[in-house]
């Protein structure tokens, strides 16, 4: 198919807003278009089985080893009382207690590899599904930002959320990879979940706001009716204001941004406890927000991994996951879409790293060193078949020796996010052939580091 779409240069890098401590942001002032003349470059029939997409992001590379794939060596602490859940599955109760205990409403593939092994890059290639590219950099969009652009047909007129929030990528070595050629609109809203963010404007403020909002417009009036000689790019500027006066003005923002005390706990009392509550509450809303990504950041332990006394170990970050990911699979499996249906039914949840760690006894820094050949990944909801264990590693957990899905190799970054735009319903062989540097753009491309492969959904976790 070839579809005809309007020029948009892209926005600058910045924040346009700050309410409280949240920050807005958008990327990259280039003189770009959007694209034009996009098509399916092979034929695949798409899952659509949800609606959101909530991303936990393990930064700095979760050890499987110590967690989803563990493997047991005279160097595991007694204390993480590894026990058996099935024939299939051994977990650490003493690290992930609340997930070891419900692990019939997950899926884990332990048959995912990497291209990567430094962080920059492999977490870029986790948030774009594609090889980094220096002269590319600024015309890749991120896969949420993908997501927020094909799944804007589905937007509704009340809707006030912005498609593609982001919380907590402040301190990852890629950063956040923001709406590359696609306009402005679909680029993420950047926030951190630590303490409450008032999306409110109070009775006292309103008219002082009002009459500010009022001079504001009077000043950008030329921008609005495509007379401003700076172009299209400070038109998404003005629209970005629009949006954020349709979220101050909703009665709603200020509970889907409230942690309360008793959630706060049930969810670990942690950043990414609090950000697992505020994705629950995007995707309750059904406001426009469809996906979520969240940086569970510190899983980078080259040092200190078992000592309980360090600022980051293995111990405080599994307890973290364990209570923030299964109170956000309890909540959203048990309360209601608009069809009556579990939220869960409709959100693909997906926890993974960029890579694996180092197997075997801890290093010399008692830690674990980066490892691209073997990681494991959990997803639920959306179909997934909760239990269903793919692929499997060496006795150390060193290497992939089992597949378990119908390509019959590792599981590679695209090959997940396919699996995201599968269950979506979204064509991951679309082609754009009419890009800002003349190179057709793919969803996702069939070539690999290692040459020419077919990246697919891994319809077994369905199934």
């Amino acid at each position: 198919m070839n579809v005809k779409r309007p020029h948009y240069p892209q926005l600058a890098r910045r924040e346009f807003l700050r309410v409280g401590s949240v920050g807005i942001a958008t990327y990259s002032l280039l003189p770009l278009m959007r694209p034009l003349n996009v098509e399916a470059s092979r034929k695949v029939k798409t899952r659509g089985s949800a609606e959101f997409v909530i991303f936990l992001f393990l930064e700095g590379g979760a050890s499987h080893v110590d967690t989803f794939d563990f493997k047991e060596g005279q160097w595991s602490p007694p204390d993480f009382d590894l026990k058996t859940v099935n024939a299939e599955l051994k977990l650490p109760y003493g690290l992930l207690p609340k997930l070891s205990g419900m692990a019939n409403q997950y899926a884990l593939v332990r048959c995912c590899e990497a291209w990567e092994s430094a962080h920059a890059r492999a977490q870029y290639y986790i948030q774009v599904g594609h090889v980094f590219s220096p002269s590319r950099i600024k015309e890749m969009p991120s896969v949420g930002s993908i997501v927020a652009h094909e799944m804007s047909r589905r937007a509704r007129p009340g809707d006030f959320l912005p498609p593609f929030v982001a919380m907590n990528y402040g301190g990852s070595q890629a950063g956040l990879v923001g709406s590359g050629m696609l306009p402005a609109a679909y680029a993420p809203m950047a926030i951190h979940s630590r303490g409450e963010l008032p999306f409110v404007v109070s009775p006292e403020e309103k008219a002082t706001f009002a009459r500010r909002r009022e001079l504001l417009d009077q000043l950008d009036a030329p921008l609005r009716l495509g007379k401003d000689p700076r172009g299209r790019a400070m038109q998404d500027y003005g629209s970005f204001y629009k949006t954020s006066y349709q979220m101050l003005d909703s009665p709603q923002m200020s509970g889907i941004f409230k942690v309360s005390p008793e959630e706060r706990q049930r969810y670990g009392s942690s950043d990414t406890g609090d950000a697992c509550v505020m994705a629950r509450n995007l995707i309750e809303a059904d406001a426009g927000t469809r996906f979520v990504a969240i940086s569970h950041n510190g899983w980078d332990l080259h040092g200190g991994a078992y000592d309980k006394k360090a600022k980051n170990n293995q111990y405080r970050l599994c307890w973290d996951l364990d209570a923030a990911l299964s109170s956000l699979l309890t909540d959203l499996d048990s309360r209601k879409d608009r069809s009556g249906g579990s939220l869960l039914s409709k959100t693909l949840v997906v926890a993974m790293g960029e890579f694996g760690r180092t197997p075997g006894p801890l290093t010399i820094g008692k830690g674990r060193d980066h490892h691209r050949y073997a990681a494991t990944a959990l997803l639920a909801g959306a179909g997934v078949r909760g239990g269903r264990i793919l692929g499997a590693t060496d006795a150390i957990g060193g290497k992939v020796v089992r597949y378990d899905w119908h390509q019959k190799r590792s599981v590679y970054p695209e090959d997940m996010v396919c699996t995201i735009y599968s269950a979506l319903g979204i064509d991951w062989t679309t082609k754009v052939t009419e890009t800002p540097s003349g190179r057709a753009f793919y969803y996702i491309e069939d070539l690999s580091p290692l040459g020419y492969m077919e990246f697919d959904e891994v319809a077994e976790l369905f199934v």
